[in-house]
């Protein structure tokens, strides 16, 4: 199955059934899962491998209301559901825990929950996924210029080899996502991929500037439509058709190869 269907499947569907048809998927790959409940949600997590310490790969489930949620986030779902089957299918030693979070939206409410009851032991860092479908060059974020880690500098490579272009951001018009809590709780080695395009990045650099400039609310949600990343963002348009097989496949690549470089 290409990982657009897997989109197309949960476009739309309401957060239950999204979480319902990742549970199909991981029954379909013969995968045990566990089922963090907590007070307002279920969080859902594969641990693969035998290694004790694990790469964590980050998505959550979880859409707006108002929005068809396939851009954020069923393109990360559906790169964690392939990073799966890739480590079955090279029958992988490598230790690595994928996290499908509920109630990213409504305050990292699934990650600070998971990270309530868990947290951070035996994670070694966080390769967090948000709007990973569409775009060509990878933002990494919130990382600035004195960031390091093992994690972080492996993924940079593996996109420099597989001649991607990747860039840091100190933020991405805001830091909130899954990654917050896990830094919080000690976690340096933890950021948030999100695919771009060149016109992202121009418009970033005006908003930015724009910021500076004490633009007005309006003024910058108005450069903000520019940006391809955000036009269809939180919107009835974001739907699988304005999604790209090549950026989710895109990614999915480079997660793999960051981890098998890293074990």
């Amino acid at each position: 199955m290409k990982l657009l269907e897997i989109v197309k499947l949960l476009d739309g569907q309401p957060n239950a059934t999204r979480q319902a048809l990742i549970m199909e998927h991981l029954d379909v790959l013969g995968v045990r899962y566990v089922e963090q409940k907590y007070a307002t949600g279920t969080n859902l997590f594969v641990d693969l491998g035998r290694a004790e310490s694990k790469i964590g790969v980050g998505t959550h489930f979880d859409r707006v209301p108002i929005s068809a949620g396939a851009n954020d986030n069923g393109s990360a779902i559906a790169v964690g559901l392939d990073i799966i089957r890739k480590h079955q299918e090279a029958n992988s030693t490598a230790g690595v825990r994928v996290f499908f979070f509920d109630e990213e939206e409504t305050g990292l409410k699934g990650s600070l929950a998971y990270v309530a009851q868990y947290g951070i032991r035996n994670l070694t860092g966080l390769l967090n996924m948000e709007l990973v479908g569409m775009g060509d060059k990878f933002a990494l974020w919130p990382v600035d210029a004195s960031h390091s880690g093992q994690l972080l500098q492996a993924f940079e490579a593996v996109a420099r080899h597989q001649q991607v272009n990747c860039s840091r951001f100190d933020q991405i018009v805001t830091n909130t996502a899954d990654h917050l809590p896990f830094r919080q709780a000690g976690l340096r080695d933890a950021f948030t991929i999100t695919c771009i395009t060149d016109q992202d990045i121009a418009t970033a650099h005006y908003y930015f500037q724009a910021i500076e400039q004490q633009a007005n609310t309006a003024e910058l949600m108005e450069i903000l439509a520019q940006a391809p990343l955000f036009k269809h963002y939180h919107q009835p348009t974001d739907t699988y058709e304005k999604l790209n097989e090549a950026a989710l496949t895109m990614t999915s690549a480079a997660i793999w190869e960051t981890i098998r470089a890293t074990q």
